[in-house]
């Protein structure tokens, strides 16, 4: 794996999402997580946004989308460290009626980075 994805002891996966987040860069790592989660079939899926500076709806479609697929394994999906305006988007998408909306990383994974 590349800096994109880390795995805690706990099984979780978090997926540290790049600084841009359109349609050009929504496809790579959109296959780099589907792989991962297929193949490691985590606990959890979190979505890490604290590097994010901008993210257009290829974002929402990104997260949208993962959902889908970690539904189907059972797996529910955490979206940590949204900014106000991120955070305003998934609301009005309503996902936050369908994944968890954390505004701060554990200690233990800001170690991780």
């Amino acid at each position: 794996m590349n800096e994109l994805i880390k795995f805690t002891q706990e099984r979780e996966m978090i997926v540290f999402l790049p600084r841009e987040l359109d349609h050009h860069s929504a496809a790579s790592v959109r296959a780099e997580i589907d792989s991962a989660l297929f193949s490691k079939e985590p606990k959890a899926l979190v979505f890490d946004l604290s590097g994010v500076e901008f993210m257009d709806s290829s974002g929402l479609g990104l997260v949208l989308g993962r959902y889908a697929r970690a539904s189907v394994l059972g797996i529910p999906i955490i979206i940590r460290n949204p900014t106000p305006r991120q955070e305003r988007l998934f609301t009005m998408a309503q996902m936050h009626k369908m994944v968890k909306i954390e505004k701060e990383a554990k200690n233990d994974e800001k170690a991780a980075k």
